[in-house]
């Protein structure tokens, strides 16, 4: 596609619900014929990362809870910022939504929770 045909920015109800159906009939796989196959003026990338991070029937969507924080800060102690492989152990929850929570939350809980050790 041509970038003039491209359609950037926030994603509007109507084209959630035209990705949901789309992956619904053709799976999660080949996202740019899917993109193309549903009509939507979006790249396979922006479909495939709507889908993953917000459109997922599986997914959790609220607060994350006080168990969750600590296990975040466990396994970021052990594993550092591998966040794909943190949220295998939270699930329902993405690899994104637990980076952004760290960088914004926990950071500076976990720098005074080892401080008080």
């Amino acid at each position: 596609m041509q970038e003039a045909e491209m359609r950037k920015g926030p994603w509007l109800e109507e084209e959630d619900e035209r990705l949901i159906a789309a992956v619904s009939i053709l799976g999660e796989r080949r996202w740019g014929s899917l993109a193309k196959a549903s009509g939507l003026r979006r790249s396979g990338r922006s479909c495939r990362l709507r889908w993953m991070n917000y459109l997922r029937p599986n997914l959790k969507h609220g607060h994350i809870t006080e168990e969750e924080e600590h296990l975040i800060i466990q396994l970021h102690k052990q594993w550092g910022n591998r966040w794909s492989r943190i949220a295998r152990s939270l699930p329902g929850r993405t690899d994104n939504e637990i980076k952004n929570y760290w960088r914004t939350h926990l950071r500076k809980k976990a720098l005074i929770l080892e401080e008080g050790l």
